[in-house]
């Protein structure tokens, strides 16, 4: 199966296009983790509370309703905001699209440092028997206080309340997540997976890439992590995907993220008892 993973900057990401590339070119199921998926209807509140999340990017792009989005696309959704979008009339969060059921869905909310953030985590059957649970979530991008001023210490503790929620029942895991990491690898929010056996790729390899925020400064925030504690999976290939091979400009695809993709292979079953 493929699974995509992809902050789409507050919808502005054209999700559209790229899912339909991908699904032209594969017969396979695919799975799409979103970060900062937008929304705008009128079940939201017209009027903003004082303590709403501001937006204050430049709306030159078109933003893509993600239930509009899943609709156009006939594919499963579930959404869940983590924000309002200022006074728009409007909210962004994260959310799971699939060509295959979704089931067991399940989000929570991850501790406070800056912006308030929910995560939200499902589960897939495949035909072949096999089952995964997938993961999409976000973290703060900063503290939101002086001693915490580069998010360090609050991505640490919603590191950790995305993992507690997680650990199940040995099925695997995969995680699509923009983790914010102000320090790479050595900061304690990707400790929290790695040290909990998160791995980047079966087997595991280092990404080959050296950043996945395309604007100024160029970071590397965007992650694909599995957990596989039965060896369920044979392969998990990553690729950074880009919009063209010169790799110019601000954006991809219409957000300034690059989209991750894995190509997932699931091991043989193993023989049932005789017995």
């Amino acid at each position: 199966m493929l699974v995509l993973a992809w902050n789409v900057w507050i919808g502005r990401g054209r999700l559209d296009q790229l899912v339909t590339r991908l699904r032209a070119e594969h017969a396979l199921p695919l799975v799409v983790l979103v970060q900062e998926a937008y929304r705008s209807d009128e079940t939201i509140p017209r009027h903003a509370t004082a303590y709403a999340a501001s937006d204050f990017s430049q709306r030159s792009f078109p933003e893509l309703d993600v239930a509009a989005l899943a609709r156009q696309l006939g594919m499963y959704l579930r959404y869940v905001p983590s924000m309002r979008n200022g006074a728009h009339r409007s909210d962004r969060g994260n959310a799971i699209l699939s060509t295959v059921p979704l089931e067991a869905t399940h989000a929570w909310e991850l501790p406070f440092s800056y912006q308030r953030r929910v995560a939200i985590a499902a589960s897939v059957n495949l035909a072949s028997g096999r089952a995964l649970r997938i993961c999409s979530a976000h973290l703060d991008p900063r503290g939101g206080s002086a001693r915490d001023l580069l998010g360090v210490l609050g991505r640490g503790a919603q590191a950790q309340a995305v993992l507690d929620q997680l650990e199940a029942d040995g099925s695997p895991v995969l995680l699509g997540a923009d983790l914010n990491l102000a320090r790479g690898r050595r900061e304690r929010a990707y400790r929290v997976f790695a040290d909990a056996g998160y791995r980047h790729g079966v087997p595991e390899r280092a990404p080959a890439w050296a950043h996945t925020y395309h604007r100024m400064p160029r970071l590397l925030l965007d992650w694909m992590l599995v957990r596989d504690p039965r060896g369920s999976i044979a392969g998990l290939e990553i690729e950074r995907v880009d919009e063209e091979p010169s790799d110019r400009g601000p954006y991809v695809f219409g957000s300034d993220h690059h989209p991750l993709l894995a190509r997932l292979t699931f091991a043989p079953k193993p023989a049932a008892d005789p017995r």
